[in-house]
């Protein structure tokens, strides 16, 4: 879904620097790439547990939508290594994974949906069937046995 090149496109490099040079060396070491990578792997297993819901995985695009709030949860995922810092811009990054995931939990319940290109409306969640509820059931024939 992502790579490092689409996290450097999203954070500033200083910034991106701070959060994943554990060694100090003021660049992005091989070490460093693998963090990254390690934080984009947990976002995006989290993002699929909600998708995964809903949708059969993988699906056959990642839609805008999906990639933004995916990359909002890479990114708290980065800014949690060193530790929200309440009362700074951090606080953007946590609320922007929370609307994230309330994004998320509503897409697993159904209240929202994925559209693909291509495609004229939300695409069908595959292996969703439609849920039909009826009252129970007030005459049975042993009660109308009588009549």
């Amino acid at each position: 879904m992502f790579t490092i090149a689409d996290v450097r496109a999203n954070l500033a490099e200083d910034v991106l620097i701070y959060l994943v040079d554990d060694e100090n060396e003021k660049a992005i070491t091989p070490a460093a790439e693998a963090r990254i990578q390690e934080d984009i792997r947990k976002a995006v297993a989290e993002v699929n547990s909600y998708v995964a819901q809903r949708y059969t995985l993988p699906l056959p695009e990642i839609p805008d939508v999906l990639r933004d709030k995916a990359m909002d949860v890479v990114k708290y995922k980065l800014f949690s290594r060193r530790g929200i810092r309440p009362g700074t811009a951090d606080e953007t990054i946590r609320q922007n994974y929370e609307d994230a995931l309330r994004w998320l939990r509503d897409l697993a319940l159904g209240k929202t949906s994925l559209t693909f290109s291509g495609s004229d409306g939300p695409a069908v969640p595959q292996g969703v069937l439609p849920r039909i509820r009826a009252a129970r059931r007030v005459f049975s024939r042993e009660k109308l046995e009588d009549f």
